[in-house]
């Protein structure tokens, strides 16, 4: 880790890091919900209505036809003291997602993901920005 004489130069470096570290554990997050290979997909608007939001979730959904991920997450400004939310507000989001109302996908997907793979996606992240950062 390089050397900080003054304290408030330490306190920027760590703060950027932790910024950092969000942008990418939402950015990651966002693109894998987005892929073919996590979400279902029939029409592929459902894997494109993941939406990232500051403060507040989206209720945006994506446009008939839409079959490409949302990648609005990476034009977010992160502040690590700030709250996000990734949300997907398409009518029948939550009997996809949470009641497991899918054919292509087992229907534990979303409950698998959650508990297995953004614990993954937090701790590439967390390598890439201790490396990144040399902490």
């Amino acid at each position: 880790m390089p050397k900080f004489d003054n304290p408030a130069d330490l306190r920027r470096h760590l703060k950027k890091a932790m910024n950092a570290l969000q942008a990418e554990v939402i950015i990651t997050t966002q693109a894998k919900l987005g892929s073919a290979a996590v979400s279902p997909i029939d029409t592929g608007r459902f894997r494109s209505s993941w939406f990232a939001a500051e403060g507040a979730a989206s209720s945006e959904v994506a446009p008939e036809g839409a079959d490409s991920p949302n990648t609005d997450a990476r034009e977010l400004r992160i502040d690590s003291d700030k709250e996000y939310h990734l949300t997907n507000s398409l009518p029948y989001a939550q009997s996809v997602a949470i009641e497991g109302n899918v054919v292509s996908k087992p229907k534990t997907w979303f409950t698998s993901f959650r508990n297995e793979e953004i614990p993954k996606i937090q701790q590439a992240a967390a390598r890439v920005i201790r490396q990144e950062f040399d902490l």
